[in-house]
């Protein structure tokens, strides 16, 4: 368990407040991720792009509270336990273990998922220029990788389902035990941490199939494109950028969210193997005001949504195999706009 979170977690329970409101929504999966994290447990999210993921995972890191820790070690050792060969080591020879307070924040490690990823990225690997001087099979030589350095933190793997097999392989021991041991060294490094990772819908394009030994580690949750309109309205004036000067209007803001979720409902639905996203919508919320800006337009008008939704939304979204637009999703978002909004005069 990361510590301080359950206090964290228990303390806003009790005073009613909602830990994860910066998603809106997503009531089930907040409760779950909730769960998993108090229990301990890692959790993956599975979910399309573009739904918060990520952000969800970032707050998450965010309500973290500080904590005191060695200074200067890569392991983020507490000076009560250290549990690094270095500052073991120091503690033996009684030397005192010179300490520091680290924010929540910093208690927050991201990977990014690639195929390109190699173990040497998780675990570590030997300095050349420490393996000179001490020699390759002393500790000192090694310098951690991410997920060394996420201990006692938050550790947030995102797309995990793109690494290949063999990485997966990696993170086992990891996972299970909460310590790594590296290649010629005979001792256990520390990896005391949380994992929230994520994951893309398994018929998306260049990922791969998770072990099952591998899902074994994981509590799954799925999240999900936002329920109502009324929510999807939200989050674009929430988090959608304002510029000073221009007039958004509240009916081009509905037709805003009523063109992103047409992609996800009848009868687009049955073109597309994804839709669009709500960071598709908040493209477009964006794109709109700018045009008016760059116009000199107090006002954003609904012909404004015309000309700028093929470049929001046609990188956002994907046609299926058998629809007739598959080779050209741009005219796709084209005569979804027409049927929408109507053909243009």
């Amino acid at each position: 368990m990361i510590e301080g979170m359950r206090e964290t977690i228990l303390s806003s329970v009790k005073e009613g407040k909602g830990l994860l409101d910066v998603i809106i929504g997503q009531d089930e999966t907040k409760e779950k991720l909730l769960a998993s994290i108090l229990a301990g447990h890692h959790t993956l999210i599975e979910g399309p792009p573009g739904v918060g993921k990520t952000t969800l995972t970032k707050h998450v890191a965010s309500t973290l509270p500080p904590i005191l820790e060695v200074k200067g070690c890569p392991y983020h050792c507490s000076p009560e336990a250290p549990v690094c060969p270095a500052c073991r080591k120091k503690a033996a020879e009684g030397k005192e273990l010179e300490t520091e307070e680290v924010p929540g924040k910093k208690r927050f490690v991201r990977i990014q998922g690639s195929p390109d990823l190699t173990a040497e990225d998780l675990l570590g690997d030997i300095d050349p220029s420490q393996a000179f001087k001490y020699g390759p099979q002393d500790y000192r030589a090694f310098t951690p990788g991410k997920l060394l350095k996420g201990n006692r933190g938050v550790v947030f793997f995102d797309e995990l389902n793109r690494v290949p097999e063999k990485l997966q392989n990696a993170l086992l021991q990891v996972l299970e035990e909460g310590t790594a041991t590296i290649g010629p060294y005979d001792v256990d490094y520390p990896a005391d941490f949380v994992m929230i990772a994520t994951m893309n819908p398994r018929e998306h394009a260049g990922v791969e199939e998770l072990s099952d030994v591998l899902l074994d580690r994981f509590d799954v949750v799925k999240m999900s494109y936002p329920e109502t309109s009324e929510q999807e309205k939200e989050i674009l004036k929430r988090y959608g950028l304002k510029f000073e000067g221009v007039e958004l209007p509240e009916d081009v803001i509905d037709m805003i969210v009523k063109l992103v979720r047409a992609t996800r409902e009848d009868p687009w639905k049955k073109e597309l193997d994804q839709g669009a996203s709500p960071r598709a919508g908040l493209s477009l919320y964006e794109k709109v005001q700018a045009l008016a800006l760059l116009n000199s337009c107090p006002k954003v008008k609904m012909e404004d949504i015309r000309r700028m939704a093929v470049s929001a939304l046609g990188s956002r979204i994907k046609p299926s195999p058998e629809s007739k637009y598959y080779d050209d999703h741009f005219i796709l978002v084209d005569e979804m706009v027409d049927s929408i909004l109507g053909t243009k005069e």
